[in-house]
């Protein structure tokens, strides 16, 4: 039995895509389509073969009732609220009823392109790789991650590239501050996440030599309108539970001390600046085997505050 992916496409906020662009995104899911959330429930409670949810409303009813009644399927919020105005909404329970946020651009060809990728991954389980955000034959650079001393080098690396790119100084800046809290991520952050006990109280000032089985590898690309970033580390540590609190504690700034982890690393502020720095973040995790953090860039569309400028935020799990 094919599975359907259910659109919800509310008033009041902004609209989904075309339904013509849905049909194309929805390849391998039965598509369906309503206008409002009332809509959307009765759907929900009286099939059992709907496997994803898309609503541009951040309605906690729906979410929940989503999560309650088909807890195998995935659930993805398309919006152009900022974090603080849909988690207000959502009770705060973001991190728990939502597996993947999208921004719903003024520029449909983002928010487009966020979800056909997105369902792709879904439906295939093919998760891992910037070559999936940017046009075909995109030339992808890769490089080993193999100790501290080599950060320098790496971001100036990336630092450059974006600058062959014709892409500005501020994005290469950016490029750079995002390749280098990619980097310490790989070398100090993942480590300690995996419990390897040599890491344990390691101090980001630290010098770090990795061995061979602990190698990272930095990744990027750009085809002229994005500009994808990556690391990845052999350890898959990262859960979404904890990626989502960590951005929304950064944020919010619920807790003045506790606001991120207590480990000197400080991964919770490192993965809330690759967020701030870029139009979404991408982590895509085999737990136990490999985590990848991914920084989008959509270079045509200037980096506005956090607070007030929607970000894309995806975990995939394979």
């Amino acid at each position: 039995m094919t599975a359907t992916a259910l659109f919800a496409d509310s008033g009041g906020f902004k609209p989904l895509p075309t339904i013509e662009a849905l049909r194309v995104i929805s390849e391998g899911h039965q598509l369906e389509s309503v206008t409002d959330s009332r809509a959307a429930l009765l759907i929900l409670r009286q099939r059992a073969d709907i496997a994803l949810l898309v609503s541009n409303s951040p309605d906690y009813e729906l979410f929940t009732q989503f999560r309650a009644l088909h807890p195998k399927g995935q659930a993805i919020l398309v919006t152009d609220l900022a974090m603080i105005s849909y988690s207000g909404l959502l009770h705060g329970e973001e991190a728990t009823l939502v597996d993947h946020i999208i921004v719903n651009k003024g520029r449909e060809n983002w928010t487009v392109n966020q979800l056909r990728i997105t369902l792709a991954k879904i439906r295939t389980k093919d998760i891992f790789g910037i070559a999936k955000y940017l046009a075909p034959h995109t030339p992808i650079h890769k490089e080993q991650i193999r100790s501290s001393s080599q950060r320098e080098t790496l971001n100036l690396q990336v630092q450059r590239f974006a600058e062959a790119c014709h892409l500005g100084q501020h994005i290469a800046r950016v490029a750079f501050g995002i390749s280098e809290e990619l980097l310490m991520n790989t070398i100090y952050d993942a480590p300690v996440a995996a419990g390897i006990p040599r890491f344990q109280n390691v101090d980001q000032l630290t010098s770090i030599i990795l061995q061979p089985e602990e190698y990272g590898e930095l990744s990027y690309g750009c085809d002229g309108q994005i500009l994808a970033i990556s690391s990845s580390d052999p350890f898959g540590a990262l859960k979404k539970t904890t990626l989502l609190t960590y951005l929304k504690k950064v944020l919010r700034r619920e807790d003045g001390e506790g606001l991120i982890d207590d480990k000197k690393g400080g991964a919770g502020l490192g993965l809330f600046k690759i967020l701030y720095s870029s139009h979404g973040i991408v982590c895509n995790v085999e737990k136990g085997n490999r985590t990848e953090i991914m920084a989008l860039i959509d270079i045509n569309d200037p980096l506005r505050d956090f607070a007030s400028l929607a970000r894309s935020i995806h975990y995939f799990s394979a």
